[in-house]
């Protein structure tokens, strides 16, 4: 086990720029928190290039391991009670490709808790190819720790509207205030999607008007909406 004393280390200064985006995107390597998530990732073969904990471990890893002050280890945490573990992964993006199951679409999902539920839950429902537009990365660091290592049994594909013409030639299903009751709904048998947008703006129309089904949850004492990720999570699994 190694040591790192010094927030000018070199190697610690590139782990501690993972917490930006930009350079996710520039190296494809994130920062997995906490012994669940790291545990998920090594059962599903994820490559560490290290892994950085605040205390003393005989845990094997096939990476080197370093042990961090709490200073230092404060940079690299993104949660308010850490556990004292974090591993650099890699971890790159998914290319577009079309769905051979039921599949999930995203529109406008901002929040990283919203979407880590969604993937989640998607995945307990068989629903494992999702494809996200204007939404948050799915490898922001509170998206990660949402899915609870189930981000890795997903194949999250972050696309533009013309991929998503594409996925339009396959039933699909938009939720809508003013769709089909979904207790009506007969069960689609083929491959389809359902779709899915933010709380604050709903589906874009542009993709709304390539749908070929609207479809809702009935409300009762006069609530409107439900929070995206409860709503999804029942719509998969009445269409599963």
């Amino acid at each position: 086990m190694k040591e790192i004393t010094s927030i000018e280390n070199q190697k610690f200064k590139e782990w501690a720029k993972l917490k930006q985006k930009k350079f996710v995107d520039k190296t494809n390597k994130v920062i997995l928190e906490g012994v669940r998530l790291i545990d998920e990732a090594e059962k599903r073969k994820i490559k560490f290039d290290a892994v950085c904990t605040t205390f003393v471990t005989d845990e094997k890893f096939d990476c080197p391991v370093y042990k961090l002050s709490k200073e230092a280890f404060k940079m690299l945490s993104s949660t308010e009670t850490p556990q004292g573990i974090v591993a650099i992964a890699n971890f790159e993006k998914n290319a577009f490709h079309m769905p051979t199951n039921k599949f999930l679409v995203l529109d406008g999902i901002s929040d990283p808790g919203n979407l880590g539920t969604i993937i989640r839950t998607a995945v307990a429902c068989g629903f494992n190819e999702i494809y996200t537009l204007n939404s948050v990365d799915c490898r922001n660091s509170k998206v990660l720790r949402s899915t609870m290592g189930t981000i890795f049994d997903a194949d999250v594909m972050q696309i533009n509207f013309k991929e998503f013409e594409k996925l339009a030639s396959l039933p699909m299903f938009c939720a809508d205030m003013e769709g089909e009751n979904v207790f009506e709904l007969k069960k689609p048998q083929s491959i389809f999607g359902l779709v899915m947008g933010s709380e604050a703006h709903g589906i874009q129309d542009e993709i709304v008007n390539l749908c070929s089904n609207k479809i809702s949850l009935p409300m009762e004492n006069k609530v409107e909406s439900l929070n995206v990720a409860v709503a999804c999570g029942i719509l998969m699994y009445l269409l599963r």
